[in-house]
């Protein structure tokens, strides 16, 4: 066969014709090396006539197994904690209430227990200081519009309100030594020798403002 491409191609013809044949059978192209140009253009041509389609692309292997886990890493360097600040300087300390503000109200609880005695002092001392000018009203008055278990008192007046008694009498007699403090009031026994107790509850409220324009009480405040 080679004898029959030699005469037919001539010793060059059949150098090209081999390495065309080799190109196409690999499917690699490569440099030729000592042939012409021309002899090159011939090479590629016969290998792309000759060379044979690509095959279908092969099935995937299967996975290979996980390998195992690397080793952790060195943990990373903690920041530094900022400095704590100075601390800053203290406030002014807050108003403390001495009197009753005006318009509000205050309340409290009351009693005495005794036996064998005449007269009974029952002492009430005010949490906060009334101001001047506030006076009694009594129970079941308007101005004490209130209960025992519900001590109330309009503006400008306090109210003394009895929960229970016995041998007992709300004399309405008071013992005053700073009114704007607190009050002494005193309960008589009806019969000495036999026990007497009371107890009960109180309450009080301060005046609003006085308007200077009309010098009466303001309304709300």
């Amino acid at each position: 066969m080679l004898k029959r491409i030699h005469n037919k191609l001539g010793t060059a013809g059949l150098v090209v014709a081999v390495v065309a044949l080799v190109a196409a059978v690999a499917g690699t192209a490569f440099a030729a090396g000592g042939l012409t140009k021309k002899q090159e253009k011939q090479v590629v041509k016969i290998a792309k006539k000759y060379a044979g389609k690509q095959g279908p692309k092969g099935v995937p292997g299967p996975a290979g197994a996980q390998g195992p886990k690397g080793d952790q890493g060195p943990k990373g360097d903690t920041g530094s904690k900022g400095e704590t600040g100075s601390q800053g300087p203290e406030g002014p300390a807050g108003p403390t209430e001495t009197e009753l503000p005006q318009g509000k109200t205050i309340t409290g609880v009351w009693s005495f227990r005794g036996e064998g005695e005449p007269s009974y002092w029952v002492t009430i001392s005010f949490p906060l200081r009334l101001p001047e000018g506030i006076t009694r009203a009594f129970e079941g008055t308007p101005d004490c519009p209130g209960d025992a278990s519900h001590p109330e008192a309009t503006r400008g007046h306090y109210c003394i309100y009895t929960a229970a008694s016995s041998n007992a009498i709300d004399q309405n007699t008071f013992y005053k030594v700073d009114e704007t403090s607190g009050i002494i009031f005193e309960f008589t026994s009806t019969v000495k020798e036999n026990p007497a107790f009371a107890r009960g509850s109180w309450a009080a409220t301060a005046r609003c403002p006085i308007d200077p324009g009309t010098e009466e009480e303001e309304s709300e405040c």
